[in-house]
């Protein structure tokens, strides 16, 4: 029985393996047909992403960080790429930014995060990093300003901690020698160099020290509007230092030996991105061989929410000024010929508008569409040269995303037939990843079902009242079987046609949804200046005889019946403040005493096309400063020589912004050292007229006699009647206190 049961699997094997030869051989015995190809396996796709990735804040800016008047946005999104890469072909110039560590300080407004916090610190520094920056420099205001110095340390340790890849240098700011200044009848220097001293120890020790060829370097900002013996300066400071001053004339006084542009406003155009000024910066050195040159770039400048801010704007142009502010330099310096090094203005200066920390408004926004299996996209509202590249991404659930490509930017569409889908709804979004420190702009999404073309979607909006809006989703091929509607300001309806009431005048993007029975979709998108129906400019804003506290918002509309370019503001006649568009939403300093303000459309052309006018009162508890001048003879310059000072001026209830100091020999000065040296022994006159951050002012005249190298002597100062003008911006503001 055993031996029969293997004979008997022997045979079955033979058998089977004789088919199975039979069939090999193609054996005409047994027909066989040809079994059908599988189709392509559908990939899985397997998420590289989350939206909520590619959206969210990726900078050191707060969370909480929303989007100010004076043109920061809020945290966001923004492009890592490197600065250097902004600059002419073949650059190797280093790249710094400006840091200020004053923020959580009751004297500065509030952007949700302490200075002198080390994991924000931290945080900034590894930001600063991933955008190809190399080093911060920071804004010091000496040793006694413990908070400005305890974050200070914090950048040091963390400069040190990255000492491979980053580093840092100390900027001596005028505010570190306002005190001595006062004490000392603006005779600076021996504070200076007790600084110096302090910062050749604890900071220039460090190996994460900015070095050029062996040397530390230090920066001087605004130490000019004090007296200086420099000389003593040089002879007495440890360390040998590369002293490093601001603008053009850094290149031919001494002990200069180099110097940095800065953001100059000398227009009072604040579509002007004062390129002029760093053409002159540029030339002066090249002119100056040896000496070393940091270049500035920025993207605009706006103080209004500044308390020292006198309401000067460089408009940011959507982002072409921070683009040209680096090109700029392209026109003096190439790879054969390299700029040393370039200074930003600023990381995070919020007060001042130039904070790049939480990007940088391209105003573009992406309208994504289906055909087929080709997307394409269109962009809108700004200009594609802020943009590097586009990103495709498809998502099964509308969170985790699955990148599909990169996109050149120029090119506008992308085929998905090579993903060979599986039939199913997906979301798909384009993101358009901006050029270095742009916000990164995200399209909303469109439902994809392979096989399937959605409805083509039109969107149509009217003005139906006072800031009400009617939008009507349609389809203008196929059919929608469900729409929704998203106002832009959080109201989102699905409805094919609803009603919205906005809270304030702007402009806003209106997206609309229309989905088929299958449920893909396409979307259209529309920007629209919300404003009141009324015509003429509008002043929303503050209202015709109010009271008005500074930052005084002011909201206004044009409907002047043909397109607006600008709309512009004048105080008292003159002109302080404009902008783009047709709608303003911002603040704006309007001094103390009763102004006429009156709001302008103009077109393409600056012609006028409407005007509205209304009185306000502005700052009325505001409490005039106290004019004062000291006066000190300089002998050591010549027997004639006198320092006055008007650094012992002050204001009951806030700093003096400016100060002005007129000789009865002619010269005048803006700074509140005013060293002169007459033309002769004699007696002479000084008017003093300072101004406090709300625009009070008040004048004293002091006579005194020179000569001889003596003190001078002085007769009791008088003061002078005092009357309201009309609101003018002073020549030069002093900056922060």
């Amino acid at each position: 029985m055993k031996s029969n049961r293997a004979l008997h699997t022997l045979s079955l094997a033979a058998v089977l393996s004789l088919a199975t030869l039979l069939v090999a051989c193609g054996s005409s015995s047994t027909p066989v047909s040809s079994a059908p190809t599988p189709p392509p396996t559908p990939p899985v796709l397997t998420p590289t992403t989350t939206l909520q990735a590619e959206t969210s804040n990726n900078t050191s800016a707060a969370d909480s960080f929303t989007r100010q008047t004076n043109g920061n946005v809020g945290a966001s999104n923004v492009s890592k790429g490197s600065l250097q890469s902004l600059l002419y072909s073949g650059s190797n110039t280093k790249m710094y930014v400006t840091w200020l560590g004053w923020f959580g300080r009751s004297d500065h407004m509030s952007v949700g995060y302490n200075s002198g916090d080390s994991a924000q610190v931290h945080r900034q520094v590894q930001d600063m990093i991933s955008r190809g920056i190399q080093g911060a420099i920071a804004a010091w205001y000496g040793a006694s300003t413990t908070s400005i110095e305890s974050a200070t340390q914090l950048l040091k340790s963390e400069a040190e901690a990255n000492a491979s890849n980053f580093e840092f240098a100390i900027m001596e700011d005028m505010g570190a020698l306002g005190s001595a200044a006062a004490s000392k009848g603006c005779d600076v220097t021996n504070q200076l160099i007790s600084d110096l001293t302090y910062v050749a120890s604890q900071y220039e020790s460090s190996p994460a020290y900015m070095k050029f060829n062996g040397r530390p370097v230090l920066f001087f900002f605004g130490v000019d509007a004090y007296y200086v013996d420099w000389s003593r300066v040089v002879a007495s400071i440890p360390g040998n230092p590369l002293l490093i001053f601001q603008g053009n004339g850094a290149f031919t006084r001494n002990p200069s030996e180099g110097g940095f542009s800065w953001v100059n406003i000398d227009s009072n155009d604040p579509f002007d991105p004062e390129l002029t000024s760093q053409d002159s910066f540029y030339t002066a050195a090249q002119q100056a061989s040896g000496r070393m040159a940091f270049g500035s770039a920025y993207k605009g400048f706006n103080d209004t929410l500044a308390t020292w801010g006198t309401n000067r704007v460089i408009d940011q142009h959507c982002g072409q000024t921070w683009l040209q502010t680096f090109s700029e330099a392209g026109k003096f310096y190439s790879s054969s010929n390299q700029l040393p090094a370039m200074q930003i203005a600023t990381w995070n200066d919020y007060e001042e508008g130039t904070a790049i920390e939480p990007g940088i408004d391209n105003c573009v926004y992406l309208t994504p569409s289906q055909s087929g299996t080709k997307i394409s996209w269109t962009v809108n509202g700004g200009n594609e040269n802020t943009i590097d590249h586009y990103t495709v991404f498809i998502s099964t659930d509308g969170t985790n995303l699955t990148k599909v490509n990169d996109v050149p930017r120029g090119t506008h569409s992308l085929d998905l037939s090579q993903m060979n889908l599986s039939a199913a709804t997906y979301s798909v979004y384009v993101k358009a990843t901006g050029m270095p420190s742009f916000q990164n702009k995200m399209s909303p999404a469109i439902a994809y079902h392979p096989g399937d073309q959605p409805p083509a979607v039109s969107l149509d909006v009217s003005q139906t009242g006072s800031l009400t809006y009617a939008a009507t989703v349609a389809a203008s091929s196929g059919s929608i079987a469900r729409s929704v509607i998203d106002f832009g300001d959080g109201t989102v309806v699905n409805e094919a046609s609803a009603s919205h009431t906005y809270t304030t005048v702007g402009t806003y993007l209106i997206t609309a949804y229309g989905y088929d029975a299958a449920g893909a979709s396409s979307v259209a998108v529309q920007q629209i200046s919300v404003k009141p129906a009324t015509s003429g400019v509008t002043i929303v804003t503050p209202g015709n005889g109010s009271t008005v506290n500074w930052p005084t918002p002011l909201v206004a509309s044009a409907n002047p019946g043909t397109p607006v370019s600008v709309m512009r503001v004048l105080i008292d006649g003159q002109q302080a403040y404009a902008a783009s568009g047709d709608t303003l939403n911002t603040a704006l300093k309007i001094f103390t005493g009763t102004h006429q303000l009156s709001v302008q459309a103009l077109d393409n052309s600056g012609n006028v096309t409407a005007t509205a006018s209304l009185g306000v009162v502005a700052e009325p508890g505001d409490i005039p400063p106290i004019a004062k001048i000291t006066f000190a003879a300089l002998p050591n310059i010549s027997p004639t020589t006198v320092l006055g000072c008007t650094a012992t001026a002050s204001d009951p209830d806030g700093f003096v912004i400016s100060s002005q100091v007129r000789y009865s020999d002619g010269s005048q000065f803006f700074t509140p050292a005013a060293l002169e040296t007459f033309p002769s022994a004699g007696t002479y006159t000084a008017t003093v007229t300072v101004m406090d951050q709300f625009g009070a002012s008040n004048s004293t005249s002091a006579t005194f006699t020179v000569g001889s190298g003596a003190a001078p002597a002085i007769t009791p100062s008088l003061p002078l009647p005092q009357e309201q003008k009309p609101q003018q911006r002073p020549l030069q503001p002093l900056g922060p206190p």
